[in-house]
């Protein structure tokens, strides 16, 4: 995704859920539909890292995308054609998640994202920024990761290590966090109609997903955006595929591999909150 200079609030409706990040811009993610089921949101930890200052929002919603669909893309020769598709890049980058297997997964099963990116640290964290999806603060130091796991984990004994690859080891001391998983992901990035970003992401797994989106200044536009997406997409059905159940890459890669962790997390009413959100239609069809 975009990354700004400016603080960042990121919220998705895809499961819809919102990040902050002091070094990020806002993003609000909305991910494809799954057919009228019911939404759920989780009420915030915190709302002390909220942010003041200007921002900006990427309003984006998640969907099933056909490969063999990428020439028809890229030639732009669809059944409905875009006015113009521009490819930007492709990138390749690789998350480890972390949980405490031991203990039930205290993290994932309340919707908690504790990863290493490549080489940074990242952790997203429920809040409840609007009645209608979930959000999520990013924490992106290690200070504040760790401060925010003390909390919820219980506090820690030692002293917060600087350096990414002895916190690794921190994290399994202190909290018995040790790898559930590891995701590398494939994206290609295209800019459509000189408005809506498009990412189509290919894990190594096999599962891809795709994400439109398009970038707001202000709260108030975030439904404006996320209805402007859910028609767009519509128009374009011939490339969003929205007719079943959209999973990210994360929530595939538990159902697939880890079945003590699907269990944890169907029990906690997370998972189903991430496979049914509400459908274009009812997007569409809101005042």
């Amino acid at each position: 995704m975009t990354i700004y200079s400016k603080p960042c609030i990121r919220i998705a409706i895809n499961s819809l859920h919102l990040y902050t990040s002091w070094q990020r811009t806002a993003r609000i993610s909305l991910s494809f539909p799954l057919g009228g089921r019911s939404f759920y949101h989780n009420p915030p930890f915190s709302d002390k890292f909220q942010s003041s200052e200007s921002t900006h929002f990427e309003v984006e919603r998640k969907f099933m995308f056909d490969l063999s669909k990428l020439p028809l893309l890229e030639h732009n020769k669809g059944a409905k054609p875009f006015r113009t598709v521009q490819f930007l890049h492709e990138k390749s980058f690789t998350d480890t998640y972390y949980d405490n297997d031991e203990r039930d997964y205290p993290l994932t099963t309340q919707d908690i994202w504790l990863r290493q990116r490549d080489l940074n640290w990242e952790c997203k964290t429920p809040m409840n920024l609007t009645a209608s999806m979930d959000s999520y603060h990013e924490l992106i130091d290690l200070r504040e990761i760790a401060d925010f796991l003390g909390k919820v984990l219980g506090a820690s004994k030692s002293p917060v290590p600087e350096n990414a690859e002895q916190f690794k080891i921190w994290l399994k001391q202190q909290h018995g966090l040790t790898p559930f998983g590891t995701i590398q992901t494939t994206r290609r990035h295209y800019l459509i109609d000189d408005e809506f970003t498009l990412d189509l992401d290919k894990a190594d797994f096999g599962h891809y997903v795709g994400e439109l989106e398009l970038v707001v200044h202000s709260k108030e536009q975030v439904h404006d955006a996320e209805r402007k997406i859910a028609q767009y997409m519509k128009e374009h059905e011939w490339f969003f595929d929205t007719s079943g159940v959209v999973m990210g890459k994360l929530s595939a890669y538990i159902i697939n591999y880890n079945n003590k962790q699907r269990e944890c997390m169907e029990k906690s009413g997370v998972l189903t909150r991430k496979l049914f959100p509400k459908s274009l239609d009812d997007v569409t069809a809101r005042k």
